[in-house]
């Protein structure tokens, strides 16, 4: 029996199972002592099993053999049986759906395997979130609270500079700002300080009775409506990996809260969204570039000449870690860092794995 050896910080490097019948641009990254067989366990996540088989997450779509047995053969669900197979000298997965024979009719609810720990993935769905230059001008702003105060308890008020008609609101804090260079798009990273539902409401003001509070509530904190619909239609926690589009060059800004540099689990903002054909899901390779060396043998030394511009010799770049796309927005996205030799810091550079 394989064990499950799988931690976000041990992907180990590729080893491309090579085959006459497969081209380079199909060959699948397969674990030496992958399993033939797997049974889907209660706790496991996409990445989790994906490690079984494979080194390298994003080939996951291209392992899956389309089943008709089910809608969708990237959802998979606890007791479902992971069959590795071999047609025309490709590496397939098919799936054999858990069926359970009853003389009663019983209704199941049955939840997909997440791709990632929920615990990672949801806090960036329905709490943090970034918001654009346009919208974060014109957003709601908190007025204060009768008293001054900015710890409040259940069910007491806070007022918005808005005549507002919605129910549910997040109330946000301002915690850094991330522009693009290309375009000069800005971003503003808000993070979750309360959540309110719409008590009271004029043509000047309106009152939001809070419900939960994580911290203090401020003057001129950002208010947004909270909609459950949107993160259920357009977001999800079973989205799967594939290699983000090639030619594209992504910048890491740093991480959502300010900090200059990352591990695994951590969440950065990258400078590319959905407006660049990034999805969840969308994964890129991180690489430290190589120094550039000057002088001659037994001289050399690692500097540029900034006043003529003459370059050396430029020693290759190493890859230190992986992102995985977790939230994209139109210009920017929060991306989770899976794999991490070295701190990740602003001058990593993420490509598409199809580049390498």
């Amino acid at each position: 029996m394989l064990k499950k050896t799988l931690i976000f910080s041990s992907l180990i490097s590729a080893i491309l199972f090579s085959s006459p019948s497969i081209s380079s641009d199909d060959k699948l990254v397969l674990k030496q002592d992958y399993p033939e067989q797997y049974t889907v366990k209660k706790g496991d996540t996409l990445w989790d099993i994906s490690a079984l088989f494979l080194d390298s997450p994003w080939f996951w779509p291209k392992l899956w053999k389309i089943n008709p047995d089910i809608n969708n053969p990237h959802l998979i669900y606890p007791g479902d049986e992971l069959t590795l197979s071999w047609h025309n000298g490709n590496p397939v997965l098919s799936v054999k759906p858990l069926k359970k024979l009853s003389p009663k009719m019983r209704k199941v609810v049955k939840e997909p395997v997440p791709t990632l720990p929920t615990s990672l993935v949801v806090p960036y769905l329905q709490l943090d979130r970034l918001i654009d230059d346009v919208n974060y001008q014109t957003s709601y702003r908190v007025l204060g609270t009768s008293d001054g105060r900015k710890f409040l308890s259940s069910s007491e008020r806070v007022y918005v500079d808005a005549e507002l008609s919605h129910k549910e609101w997040g109330i946000y804090r301002v915690v850094n700002e991330f522009s693009r260079q290309d375009d000069k798009a800005s971003s503003y990273a808000l993070r979750l300080v309360g959540v309110a539902e719409l008590a009271e409401s004029n043509e000047d003001m309106s009152g939001l009775k809070i419900i939960k509070q994580q911290q203090e509530i401020a003057i001129n904190d950002v208010v947004l409506p909270i909609s459950s619909d949107e993160i259920k239609t357009e977001l999800t926690t079973t989205f799967y990996p594939q290699p983000a589009p090639k030619d594209i060059d992504v910048s890491i800004l740093g991480s959502i809260d300010g900090g200059e540099y990352l591990a695994v689990n951590q969440v950065a903002v990258i400078d590319k969204g959905s407006n660049d054909g990034l999805l969840q899901g969308s994964m890129f390779s991180l690489k430290e570039e190589g120094n550039i060396v000057n002088g001659n043998k037994g001289e050399y030394y690692y500097e540029v000449d900034k006043d003529t511009k003459k370059k050396g010799i430029q020693l290759p770049q190493t890859e230190i870690g992986e992102l995985i796309v977790i939230r994209p927005y139109e210009k920017f996205s929060l991306a989770l860092i899976t794999k991490s030799e070295m701190p990740i810091h602003k001058g990593v550079i993420a490509v598409s794995p199809d580049e390498e």
